[in-house]
């Protein structure tokens, strides 16, 4: 017998995502359950928790603020944690997580209909905060006490994924320049979370100097290697929230004599 045997569904999540993901996950689907019950902390058609890497060193004493801080990104990185940002005070970087539509299905739970949610990728803000539960107060349990919620039944056969499908989502369209958006979106590598894009755009309003910026930055961040090989890519949203336009890229050169070329824009 494994020592997760008696946490419901981890072993199962557990062959989709990792071990120590599940066991990670075991705790957002703990708190993604109990603020749903008491009707808190509800954006954007979705529950969520947040918490610092200091509140979760305290529940996984056997991992480092560096450990837990690689398992929230390979979560993410896996599709099954999403992450937002519903702090009032902009300057407040603590970082809100919820289940995303795949690990609740793992879960046998309802998937909501979240055409509004934010998605995740790019880089997570990681604050270290008092040790304890940001929502409550109160420390967060220990994954050895986890029997409050109700058995996990794994879906079998060929609807195993298939119940509780989201409902189809209307197409986002922006307030600001949406014939620009159109033209970046389109251009983007990623599509996921349009309608994270979305609310970035119009929350950024660029000019259009700004998005000839923005263009020039993408035009060779899409040429470096990394993301030829798909490779970091972050959500169209998070690079706009983020302005990875500002990013520095580093690009080989090309052996022998350069030759002088004029840039070509992307036309958006």
């Amino acid at each position: 017998m494994t020592p997760l045997t008696h946490i419901h569904g981890v072993g199962h999540v557990a062959a989709r995502y990792g071990l120590e993901e599940a066991i990670f996950l075991d705790s957002i689907m703990f708190w993604y359950r109990a603020n749903r019950a008491d009707g808190r902390n509800y954006h954007d058609g979705r529950w969520w928790t947040y918490n610092s890497v200091a509140a979760y060193e305290a529940v996984f004493p056997w991992w480092s603020a560096k450990q837990i801080r690689r398992i929230i990104d390979r979560c993410r990185d896996k599709g099954a944690l999403l992450d937002g940002d519903y702090n009032e005070d902009r300057r407040d970087r603590t970082a809100w997580y919820t289940p995303s539509d795949e690990l609740l299905a793992l879960y046998g739970e309802a998937i909501p209909d979240s055409g509004k949610c934010i998605c995740p990728n790019g880089q997570m803000q990681m604050p270290d905060q008092a040790n304890a539960s940001a929502q409550t107060g109160e420390p967060l349990p220990c994954i050895d006490h986890v029997d409050n919620y109700p058995p996990y039944n794994p879906p079998t056969g060929d609807q195993a994924l298939v119940e509780d499908k989201p409902k189809k989502r209307t197409k986002s369209v922006p307030k600001w320049k949406p014939e620009r958006f159109e033209a970046f979106w389109k251009y983007y590598p990623r599509g996921e979370d349009r309608a994270g894009a979305v609310r970035q755009w119009d929350r950024l309003k660029p000019s259009d100097d700004l998005i000839e910026t923005m263009a020039r930055a993408l035009k060779r961040q899409k040429a470096t290697k990394d993301w030829q090989n798909d490779i970091g890519i972050p959500y169209a949203c998070r690079w706009l929230r983020d302005r990875r336009w500002e990013d520095e890229i580093s690009v080989e050169k090309p052996k022998g004599k350069p030759q002088p070329r004029r840039e070509v824009m992307p036309e958006w």
